[in-house]
């Protein structure tokens, strides 16, 4: 459990943690530092770890980087651009749906200065939150989040972290049934072998969330009477936030919501198929929303930033499974044409985040 230091904070709006405080402690007490971060040896160890994967896909797929590069140059930037303008659009409805979420729980964002909630500033600290996600592993942006909330609009870092677990919840329900319907579609009830490290993440990750939801609601007395009235203090909010987030009021907006931002994920994939207009890419739509799910949903594997590596690998043996391979020629197109449409979407859904986040966290006065 992640603990509530507000009151840790000194008169400057700063917090001093020990260096022998984990990662985790150091983010809720001092946000995210970037250089630290990139000093942390689990960072260059997720990294190597990541890149090795990468490497291992490289070599196993026997791609052929030139003739994916010129696959990547003959792409239409115009379309190109739309699927990173869909995807930027999941940003305003992520922080839309957590305003209604933050709203419901009673955190008070509605309070003092409404520059520190409005929804530029949840925009914000959303995407300054997936910048560190795609810097350090562990989804220490999530922490992060509740930090720069925390320390902006002076509320309680364990009622929003009970928002952003209610909202990784949706989340994770809305892509997993996304996930099976097209799932069903393209496959029916025979699914590859390739597939089963995307179901089975998925199926772990809603269960383990469910779980903890489910444990909250029906074993909170229990859970209150044997805990430490230090941890008492903190978990309270948290259980408290988490659970009122689902009043059923709001659920059908939620459930719209999460539908939009999973649908444009979907989309995004699409332009970047239809920006390489080479015969053999003709997927149907249902198979490349499955290939855009499959993608967010190993994200969320904390091994890696972002999935760094796994994603790759699996987007690309996905794609090799509709792609044509009749003969050795076409089975190295198909795997060079994997390789460009894995590429051109990490583009925009990883290293855009990288590169514009990094700007965003240097000039941020929010951060």
């Amino acid at each position: 459990m992640i603990k509530d230091t507000t009151n840790n904070v000194t008169h400057a709006g700063e917090t001093h943690a020990s260096p022998e405080v984990p990662a985790e402690e150091q983010v809720v007490h001092e946000g995210f530092s970037l250089g630290r971060s990139l000093r942390d040896p689990r960072t260059l160890i997720s990294f190597a770890f990541a890149f090795a994967i990468i490497l291992f896909v490289f070599r196993g797929f026997n791609v052929d980087l030139a003739q994916t590069w010129l696959y990547i140059r003959g792409a239409n930037w115009g379309l190109l651009l739309t699927g990173l303008i869909v995807f930027y659009f999941t940003f305003p409805l992520r922080a839309l749906r957590w305003r209604l979420l933050l709203d419901n729980a009673g955190v008070p964002v509605r309070q003092g200065r409404k520059s520190w909630a409005s929804m530029p500033a949840l925009m914000e600290y959303m995407y300054l939150s997936w910048f560190a996600n795609c810097i350090v592993p562990a989804k220490l942006g999530d922490a992060y989040r509740g930090y720069l909330l925390k320390r902006n609009g002076h509320v309680s870092f364990s009622a929003t972290f009970g928002t952003i677990f209610a909202e990784r919840l949706l989340d994770m329900l809305g892509l997993f049934t996304f996930l099976v319907i097209s799932g069903w579609f393209v496959f029916g009830t025979h699914l590859p072998p390739a597939t089963n490290v995307i179901f089975i993440s998925g199926i772990i990750l809603v269960v383990v969330i469910l779980s903890g939801l489910a444990g909250m609601h029906w074993f909170s007395p229990y859970i209150r009477r044997f805990m430490p009235q230090r941890l008492l203090r903190v978990y309270e909010p948290f259980e408290t936030a988490a659970l009122r987030s689902f009043r059923p009021h709001i659920l059908p907006s939620l459930a719209i919501m999460t539908a939009g931002v999973w649908l444009l994920e979907g989309f995004r994939l699409f332009f970047v198929v239809q920006a390489l207009g080479v015969e053999g890419l003709q997927l149907d739509l249902s198979v490349i929303v499955f290939i855009a799910l499959a993608s967010s949903l190993l994200t969320a594997i904390p091994f890696t930033p972002a999935g760094l590596g796994i994603v790759e690998g699996t987007v690309m043996g996905v794609l090799l499974l509709f792609l044509p391979a009749a003969t050795n020629a076409e089975a190295v197109s198909s795997q060079n044409l994997a390789l460009a449409v894995t590429f051109l979407d990490r583009g925009i859904n990883f290293w855009s985040i990288v590169i514009i986040g990094f700007f965003l966290y240097i000039f941020s006065k929010r951060k």
